[in-house]
């Protein structure tokens, strides 16, 4: 009769659990390659982490540089500025002259300003682009780690999982005793 009754069981339980072991060895397929996955995402994540440092150094680079444009413009308006003082406290008998000169100082100082000023709204422009870009792949980056989370709680369903089989196991184990 208990030769009889574990065979019974034996014949309604090990068709599922045979059933639940290869779904668990497809889970645990799914699992490895989900860990690649984050792995690569990882490493995705690094060189992205790179690229936005070597942007930013860029991005001050070129402001440093705008920086000292302006700084070599002041000193040259601010030399210039002392010079026509100059010369009108010690030439004012060559006032005619010394406007000429001022007139071509003013155009070419002008003219290096309105420079200086494009470049600054291409400066600007390119920042205001590169925050737009850096933005958007930041909130690829959020949706990327959410169903990086999806998968890593899709785990704990499987290991719980995994945890009923072992004590069914266990059961039909001291079952066939």
């Amino acid at each position: 009769m208990i030769a009889w009754i574990a065979e019974a069981v034996k014949r309604a339980l090990l068709p599922e659990l045979e059933k639940l072991g290869a779904r668990m060895d497809r889970m645990e397929g799914r699992l490895e390659e989900l860990s690649q996955r984050v792995g690569d995402l990882n490493d995705h994540l690094v060189r992205l982490d790179q690229r936005v440092d070597q942007t930013n150094a860029r991005i001050d680079e070129v402001r440093r540089e705008l920086l000292d444009r302006l700084g070599q413009t002041d000193a040259r308006i601010d030399q210039t500025n002392a010079r026509i003082d100059e010369v009108r406290r010690e030439l004012v008998e060559l006032i005619t002259s010394t406007r000429a000169e001022l007139r071509a100082e003013i155009a070419k100082n002008t003219e290096r300003i309105d420079q200086v000023a494009a470049r600054i709204d291409q400066t600007n422009a390119r920042i205001d682009q590169l925050d737009t870009r850096l933005s958007a792949r930041i909130d690829e980056v959020v949706l990327d780690l959410g169903k990086i989370h999806d998968a890593l709680v899709r785990r704990e369903d499987y290991d719980r999982l995994r945890e009923q089989v072992q004590e069914l196991e266990k059961k039909i184990a001291t079952l066939l005793r």
